[in-house]
């Protein structure tokens, strides 16, 4: 049995409890943010805390914690579990309200667990991808490009995609641009370019919004995505962020995915489509290393 944290006390996750008015349980209305941690340190921490504020703040949801005592938390959550390793998740609900008109009361818990790792093979022969097409990314929903509990539709697309020996399903827009895996960021590679879409922010920037082909993006400021992109400057490769059409995917050089649990996965064929030569590429292997390093 495990130990979770929940609105300031470390319990056992049989005894945790979610109110049964809690936002996040009626209307999916809250946040979260899935790390890694190695060696008893959580990868990239700070960055997530930061990303996990942004969009509390962006969608009215409170987060009462400041960073370092979530950090705190992140550490003696390790230990009461006893792992060095693991698989961690912070999630923020909007909570609920005792009476109309009382401040909302949030409930924010964090769990951890042992790694489950993608099979290393797919690192090796690189996994295989499907496409949606009967559903589309809706950019001008205001969840677009955050992390929320609204969350079923990518996992039953994900579900999808393994009854089909896929290990992830790509999403497109309501355009018809690409954004984003169920659960993970995308990059193609091009002529030893890097090219990922453009994320919310990215499109503040007025060159990258006037190159765009559709004036708002779906697309999650994922924390290995961002590391992936540094990761590539620091290695003298140029970086692109711009739109991508199913055409550009299909005659890529190389396509890889990230999250935070899987780093840099090799995509080698999308469906039936060889990528490449059908076998994890130069760029991709490159960027794997270096940030394994």
């Amino acid at each position: 049995m495990s130990i979770v944290w929940i609105n300031d006390a470390y319990v056992s996750d049989a005894t945790a409890h979610v109110p049964i008015r809690d936002t996040g349980l009626l209307h999916a209305a809250g946040v979260f943010t899935t790390m890694k941690a190695v060696g008893g340190a959580v990868v990239r921490l700070p960055q997530h805390l930061a990303r996990l504020r942004q969009s509390c703040e962006a969608l009215a949801i409170p987060l009462p914690y400041d960073d370092a005592a979530l950090i705190a938390i992140a550490g003696e959550l390790l230990a009461q579990n006893g792992l060095t390793d693991a698989r961690m998740r912070l999630t923020v609900t909007r909570g609920s309200a005792a009476t109309a008109g009382d401040g909302l009361s949030p409930t924010v818990f964090f769990t951890a667990a042992e790694q489950a790792p993608y099979l290393q093979v797919l690192y090796e022969r690189g996994m295989t991808v499907v496409l949606i097409d009967d559903q589309k990314l809706n950019p001008y929903d205001v969840q677009a490009g955050h992390k929320t509990l609204n969350y079923l539709s990518r996992l039953a697309a994900l579900r999808s995609a393994n009854v089909r020996s896929a290990g992830e399903a790509l999403w497109f827009d309501v355009h018809n641009y690409l954004q984003s895996g169920s659960i993970s960021n995308v990059f193609i590679v091009k002529d030893r370019v890097l090219i990922t879409p453009p994320t919310p922010a990215d499109m503040r920037d007025e060159a990258i919004d006037a190159a765009t082909p559709y004036p708002r993006s779906c697309v999650l400021p994922g924390i290995t995505r961002q590391a992936v992109i540094d990761t590539a400057r620091a290695q003298g490769i140029t970086v692109k962020t711009a739109a991508i059409d199913v055409n550009a995917l299909l005659a890529a050089d190389e396509v890889f995915l990230t999250n935070s649990m899987m780093d840099v996965m090799p995509v080698c064929r999308i469906e039936r489509s060889a990528i490449g030569d059908d076998r994890p590429g130069p760029t991709t292997k490159q960027l794997a290393t270096a940030l394994a390093g």
